[in-house]
C-alpha cells in the first residue's frame, strides 16, 4: 500500500466519521456517490472522506476529493478485492468508519445526526447498516435485507446478525477489537463473514432504515455472472467452514447449493466452486475453524435468525 496523502489544510488528530470508499474501475458512477456525500456532508467539519484506490492505472484519483475540506487518498498499487478497504480503515481518524461503495448514493442528507443517534442508543451497538434500495425499482431487494428472513418488518430497525454492503458504518472500538476484512474473500459474502466475527465478539447489528442509501449496480469492474456466483457459493463454503457447527454447516452446503442452483438456473459452477474450496482447505496458514459459541448461537436465536443459514 503506498502512503495515504492528506489535504493541504491542517488535519485533526481525531474526526467523528471517516467516510472510506473502495473504488475499482468505475469512475463515472464513483464522482456520483462523491456528489451525494459531498451533499450530505455540507459544512461539517467532523468528517473526512478516505478513497482507496484499488486500480491498477497510473490515474491519480485524488483530484475527484478536492471538494472535501479533509480528504485522504490510498493507492493500494493492485487490485485488492473487497480487503483493499482495510487499508482505508487503517488510516481512518473517525471514531466512527463509514463504509460507502463507489456506486452508491447516500439519500438521507442528514446521515451523519441519524448515525450518532444510532451509535449513542446502545453502548454494544458495533454496526449499524442502512435501507438500501434498487434504483431501477427504487425497493428494498431480498438481497439487501440483512436477515435469513425476508419477511422480517423492514419498516422499524432490528438487531441482526449480519450485515449488507453499499452504506453501512463501523465503531473504531470495533474495528479495534474485531479487525478489518478477511483478505480470504476477493469478492462476495465477505459481509458475512465479517459478521460472524462480530457477533461472536459481543457486539451487535442495528438496520436502521431511517438511513437511505440507493444502490445503482454499476457494472464496470465486475466479472461474469457465473463467476460472480461461482465465487459467492465458494466463499460460503468457506464461511459456513470457519463459524457455523458442524450440523448446521452440513445443511447449508447442502441447501445453499441447491438454492443458488435453482435462482441462477444453472448460472454457477458447482464443481468449480467445491474445488476453490478444496484448494482452500489445503492452503497454508488458512483462518482455523473456530465455529460460533454458544453466545452468539443465542444472539442469532433472539434476533429471529436459524443457525443453519
Amino acid at each position: 500500500m503506498q502512503a495515504a496523502r492528506n489535504a493541504p489544510s491542517e488535519v485533526p488528530a481525531r474526526f467523528g466519521f471517516s467516510v472510506i470508499i473502495l473504488t475499482y474501475a468505475r469512475d463515472t458512477a464513483l464522482q456520483t456517490t462523491l456528489a451525494s456525500l459531498r451533499n450530505a456532508i455540507g459544512d461539517r467539519q467532523d468528517v473526512e472522506v478516505v478513497l482507496v484506490d484499488n486500480n491498477v492505472d497510473k490515474v491519480d484519483r485524488a483530484s475527484f476529493l478536492t471538494v472535501f475540506a479533509h480528504r485522504r487518498y490510498v493507492r493500494t498499487g493492485a487490485n485488492k478485492g473487497v480487503s483493499g478497504r482495510n487499508d482505508g480503515m487503517a488510516v481512518a481518524k473517525g471514531e466512527i468508519l463509514v463504509l460507502l461503495d463507489d456506486d452508491v448514493l447516500i439519500e438521507s442528507h442528514d446521515l451523519f445526526d441519524k448515525l450518532s443517534a444510532a451509535f449513542t442508543s446502545e453502548p454494544r451497538v458495533g454496526v449499524v447498516n442502512a435501507r438500501k434500495l434498487d434504483s431501477k425499482t427504487m425497493s428494498l431487494l431480498p438481497e439487501f435485507i440483512p436477515h435469513t428472513r425476508k419477511d422480517v418488518d423492514t419498516t422499524r430497525p432490528f438487531f441482526t446478525f449480519r450485515f449488507v454492503g453499499g452504506l453501512v458504518a463501523l465503531r473504531r472500538a470495533l474495528y479495534q477489537d474485531v479487525g478489518g476484512f478477511s483478505p480470504e474473500f476477493f469478492y462476495g459474502l465477505e459481509e458475512r463473514e465479517y459478521s460472524y466475527r462480530i457477533i461472536k465478539a459481543g457486539w451487535k447489528i442495528l438496520y436502521q432504515p431511517d438511513i437511505v442509501a440507493i444502490e445503482t449496480t454499476d457494472e464496470g469492474g465486475r466479472a461474469s455472472r457465473i463467476d460472480q456466483r461461482t465465487e459467492t457459493l465458494s466463499n460460503r463454503y468457506i464461511i459456513s467452514y470457519l463459524h457455523t457447527p458442524l450440523a448446521p454447516m452440513i445443511a447449508n452446503f447442502v441447501l445453499f447449493t441447491l438454492f443458488l442452483v435453482i435462482k441462477e438456473r444453472g448460472r454457477v459452477n458447482v464443481g468449480r466452486a467445491l474445488g476453490k474450496f478444496s484448494t482452500w482447505l489445503k492452503k497454508p496458514g488458512r483462518p482455523a475453524r473456530r465455529p460460533i459459541d454458544r453466545h452468539a448461537q443465542a444472539y442469532i436465536r433472539a434476533c429471529g435468525g436459524a443457525i443453519w443459514r
